[in-house]
């Protein structure tokens, strides 16, 4: 525990005077409320269609739509502070300063991935502490069954946290090159992952197995809320292809709890056996 505060300590010292690291940080902590704010300005109309907006601000729905709300921007702020954490090191070649002042490659190793921990951990504290703020001013009566009704949404966030923040630490490693790296990090996800699923998985095979990839199975941890894609297209491919659009809780913590430790386990391997 004295090894992994003093590694968090020697990252936070690279990272506290760092421009982009404060602007990320300044963004994800006025974003994250404020997008679920925005609700307020939709029209009533949608209570017509058995929608609440104030349902999105109660216990216990709260914890789910401030945490898809969190998927967007945890994907965006620490997938990127993840990527170039790494990078940046390789850039300024501070790196090979740490390991020459007797940093070894393990402990290097174990300071990016104490480091990506510790950020996950605050933007988690970060979502619960909104969660209950959001949850205690609209809810009109409190009873800690509601509070905690949807609280395994909480680890879930965590765990969303570190699969983005796994996968940044990855591509870092492998690329080294920081625009290529935050390229090739956003274009897997919004573009070659759904490429892979939808243009050659799907058209070998309508299986389910096309939900398991790594970015889907963490983005599905907290996914789009039931009541928002009951009429859209998450419904409609459920009906043509006849499986879930979404993967099952139990399936994506799973699935990425896997992918993490793999893209984990292929960064410690790559960062010991290659050229500083």
């Amino acid at each position: 525990m004295h090894k992994w505060l003093y590694l968090v300590q020697f990252e936070w010292k690279k990272h506290k005077d760092y421009n982009v690291f404060k602007v990320m940080s300044i963004f994800y902590l006025v974003l994250l409320p404020s997008i679920l704010l925005i609700g307020k300005k939709l029209p009533k109309s949608l209570n017509d269609v058995g929608f609440s907006i104030d349902s999105v601000y109660m216990f216990p729905g709260v914890w789910e739509y401030l945490g898809y709300t969190g998927n967007w921007l945890v994907f965006f702020f620490l997938g990127f502070m993840s990527v170039i954490s790494v990078t940046n090191e390789y850039s300024n070649k501070t790196l090979r300063q740490n390991i020459i002042t007797g940093l070894d490659r393990k402990d290097y190793f174990l300071g990016k991935l104490a480091w990506v921990t510790t950020l996950a951990f605050a933007a988690t504290l970060y979502y619960v502490l909104c969660g209950l703020l959001f949850g205690f001013l609209h809810t009109e009566t409190i009873y800690w069954s509601k509070v905690i009704q949807n609280a395994d949404f909480i680890p879930r966030y965590f765990l969303m946290c570190m699969g983005y923040g796994s996968f940044g630490m990855f591509l870092g490693f492998l690329i080294k090159r920081t625009g290529i790296a935050i390229f090739l990090y956003f274009a897997y996800i919004f573009f070659i992952e759904r490429i892979l699923r939808y243009s050659v998985h799907m058209n070998l095979i309508q299986h389910k197995s096309m939900q398991f990839y790594p970015m889907n199975a963490t983005s599905d941890l907290i996914h789009m809320p039931m009541p928002l894609a009951m009429d859209g297209p998450a419904a409609e491919f459920s009906k043509e292809v006849g499986f879930e659009f979404f993967l099952s809780p139990t399936e994506a913590v799973i699935t990425t709890a896997i992918y993490s430790l793999l893209f984990l386990y292929a960064s410690y391997r790559i960062m010991t056996r290659s050229d500083l």
